[in-house]
């Protein structure tokens, strides 16, 4: 897989604009990799979560703005619950609506 770059982790900071696990549950606390709580818009501590279009074991989720979404280090690293996976490929659906991928 290739390296996801600047223009496209760019873009897919300026339309999510914080943690999409804040937006989906505001009692997430959002963590830089040394465990310490920031806010969920601090755009410069954030990571590009892939989330597979498919649940099928082996396939790597492509890099496109349809496949990926901003998301704290704790996050990411967790990694999503399947109910949050779900969640997440909703909102993706809901803002990509018309967009190609």
């Amino acid at each position: 897989m290739t390296r996801v770059t600047p223009a496209l982790r760019d873009a897919v900071f300026a339309r999510d604009r914080r943690c999409v696990l804040f937006n989906l549950d505001p009692d997430h606390v959002c963590r830089d990799r040394w465990g310490q709580p920031h806010m969920p818009g601090a755009v410069h501590l954030l990571t590009i979560e892939h989330v597979k279009r498919e649940l099928r074991m082996g396939v790597r989720a492509e890099n496109s703005m349809g496949t990926m979404v901003a998301m704290c280090w704790a996050g990411n690293l967790g990694p999503p619950t399947k109910v949050q996976r779900a969640a997440i490929r909703a909102y993706l659906a809901e803002v990509n609506e018309g967009v190609e991928a």
